[in-house]
């Protein structure tokens, strides 16, 4: 019982010392009444009168005055606290690491693994990664995976992804104004090999918004695009596939109801909202400067941000490869 943690065994125990000290209550009598052993009870009372070392419960000027009379029992803590019950192994982490881990989490706010390789290797403070995980578990600070429902897909067979441009995947983030209930839309560009992003946004959403950022993104990245995948949106009609075969450029379809056909996009898509742009637009952000921060935003991503699914890589590091 000594090493429950339930918010009322404290002032059970509390309660236990009262009895025993200032009731003069047999110690049978207190293990009796709370249902424990009578060690138990020399136990309590031995922590009781280490925690209450320091207080004064004698006047020595006043001899005939009885001991913890009047206003002395108010001074005292009876409460008992639990031990803790973490095990004392001489590899345990020291706080300043802990802490270290949850302020580079803090800074980056990216999960475990991110964490883990900015510590050893930017830092160069060797930690496991195991250890970063049980830090963040206990602080509240890991993300809960979301649980989905197995299903087997046998949708179209995709390429084999080999070389920069064989597989490009665009799609388009609607952003709403609160106030005014219009929407601003985000036309993003991804290289599933590279993992190099684009970015642009538009008032309007049309099929010749999204041929302009594939056009852009072809330029910004430096080379040819073979299979162009997006969903089957307005934006993506037949002018839009018109346009892209007559460049020589495939367009491929995704299934109707099937995000995960095109999950690499989407999950950029998240990034950007959640790292730039937000899930809703501001009327006092004009359109170029709202352009503007996501084409810095767009350099950083490609040029400084490292990805777990290019092993710890940055997009423009994985070209040069």
């Amino acid at each position: 019982m000594s090493y429950c943690t339930g918010k009322n065994i404290e002032i059970a125990r509390g309660k236990a010392m009262k009895m025993l000290v200032i009731e003069k209550k047999p110690v049978g009598v207190v293990a009796n009444r709370f249902g424990v052993n009578r060690s138990t009870i020399w136990r309590w009372h031995q922590k009781w009168q280490a925690q209450n070392s320091n207080k004064v419960l004698i006047n020595h000027y006043r001899p005939n005055r009885k001991p913890g009379e009047y206003f002395r029992w108010d001074n005292v803590c009876w409460g008992i606290p639990s031990l803790s019950t973490a095990p004392k192994s001489p590899h345990t982490l020291s706080g300043d690491l802990i802490q270290l881990v949850l302020d580079v989490r803090s800074q980056l706010k990216r999960c475990a693994e991110v964490i883990w390789y900015h510590i050893n290797s930017v830092l160069c403070i060797k930690i496991s990664l195991s250890s970063v995980r049980r830090i963040l578990k206990r602080h509240g600070r890991m993300d809960k995976p979301k649980h989905h429902r197995n299903r087997q897909y046998k949708g179209i067979p995709r390429p084999r992804i080999l070389y920069p441009g064989d597989l490009v995947e665009i799609d388009t983030i609607h952003l709403f104004n609160p106030i005014t209930k219009q929407k601003r839309y985000i036309y993003t560009v991804i290289d599933l090999y590279t993992r190099m992003a684009y970015a642009r946004v538009y008032k309007e959403l049309r099929p010749i918004n999204s041929l302009n950022t594939i056009i852009e993104a072809e330029q910004y990245f430096g080379f040819r695009f073979r299979i162009v995948q997006s969903d089957n949106g307005l934006e993506f009609s037949k002018y839009f596939s018109d346009r892209l075969e007559k460049r020589g450029i495939k367009i491929r379809h995704t299934r109707l109801g099937r995000p995960n056909d095109n999950a690499h996009i989407e999950r950029f898509n998240r990034t950007l909202q959640e790292e730039c742009t937000g899930n809703y637009y501001l009327e006092s952000e004009s359109l170029k400067a709202m352009d503007d921060k996501i084409l810095s935003y767009i350099d950083f991503y490609n040029y400084h941000r490292i990805h777990l699914g290019i092993s710890y890589r940055t997009p423009s590091q994985m070209l040069q490869k």
